[in-house]
């Protein structure tokens, strides 16, 4: 009964490393006519692998390389 219990949590420890929450959509309002951002450090990892200081920086990254970059997590990449 115990290798049971020790396999069905292996089994789900294994699991859940790859999921997490999917992709958000950036808010990039008002950025069509003016690219310019904050200060502030926030950073984000887009779905281009790549961190951004903050939201606004990725919001600009998108605009300039007319890309769908998403918000792949908080934080460093």
């Amino acid at each position: 009964m115990s290798m049971l219990v020790f396999c069905v949590l292996i089994l789900l420890a294994a699991g859940s490393e790859g999921s997490g929450p999917s992709p958000r959509k950036p808010t990039c309002s008002g950025l069509s006519e003016i690219l310019a951002c904050p200060m502030n450090m926030a950073p984000v990892c887009g779905t281009d692998e790549n961190t951004y200081a903050n939201e606004c920086l990725l919001c600009v990254q998108s605009l300039k390389t007319k890309t769908n970059i998403l918000i792949k997590k908080d934080g460093s990449c």
